[in-house]
């Protein structure tokens, strides 16, 4: 029997009625939304490592009995220079994640600064964005576009709370960059099927099909698929 319940993706219709509401009433262009999407990105990347860190620090000493399991000098250890070393690994593990995810987005970044072109030049232009600290451009969007972000980490909330947080680093690179490949080939397509429905007036009708296609299409929770392959912690 099929849970409703669990089939309905009511985070991601929340997320979809925030975001397209915005988008409508902003009358975002379509290469604000592409920079919105890559911002969403960004920070869903984010959330995934900080929230794995945050995971792994706090219960650090359930990983003793498997590392004594492998590693038996491990019981000379004292309990507390184990779960410290523990955390001294997941800060290192996160900060590695959160410097590949930045270097990720950025040679994306670079891609949309020659595709997706918009004002202000000098952040978002194919000399701007390639020349700029990283951060500020990043600050620009949160600033105008934040409900991509928002309405993203809504949709996928549960993945910042699975019970394999080692795992949780490598969701974006699992879901995060192939979408935004999948966008970036989908993309023309909608916008020429928008542009012939409704004409000079196609961004906005485009940007919400896109926005329905991200929140509502059906996907399996990224931190119910790692449960279902590993068990606990």
């Amino acid at each position: 029997m099929i849970n409703l319940r669990s089939s309905m993706p009511v985070y991601g219709i929340a997320a979809f009625g925030l975001t397209a509401w915005y988008a409508a009433v902003q009358q975002w262009s379509l290469p604000e939304f592409c920079w919105a999407t890559w911002l969403g990105g960004l920070l869903y990347a984010w959330l995934c490592v900080f929230s794995a860190a945050v995971h792994i620090m706090l219960v650090a000493g359930t990983f003793r009995p498997a590392c004594e399991q492998r590693l038996p000098a491990v019981r000379r250890v004292p309990p507390w220079a184990f779960c410290a070393a523990v955390a001294v690994l997941a800060a290192c593990a996160a900060l590695m994640a959160f410097r590949l995810y930045n270097y990720v987005f950025g040679f994306y970044g670079i891609f949309l600064s020659v595709f997706a072109e918009m004002q202000p030049h000098a952040l978002f232009g194919r000399n701007g964005f390639i020349n700029s600290d990283f951060y500020t451009p990043v600050m620009y969007l949160a600033e105008r576009l934040w409900p991509m972000g928002v309405g993203i980490a809504m949709a996928n909330w549960r993945d910042f709370t699975g019970p394999m947080p080692w795992k949780r680093v490598f969701f974006p690179m699992e879901r995060e960059v192939i979408r935004l490949h999948l966008f970036v080939i989908g993309l023309p397509f909608i916008a020429m099927i928008a542009w012939a429905m409704f004409g000079d007036a196609w961004q906005t009708p485009a940007i919400v099909l896109l926005l329905a296609v991200l929140y509502l299409a059906p996907k399996k929770n990224a931190g119910a698929r790692a449960a279902g392959q590993a068990g606990p912690v």
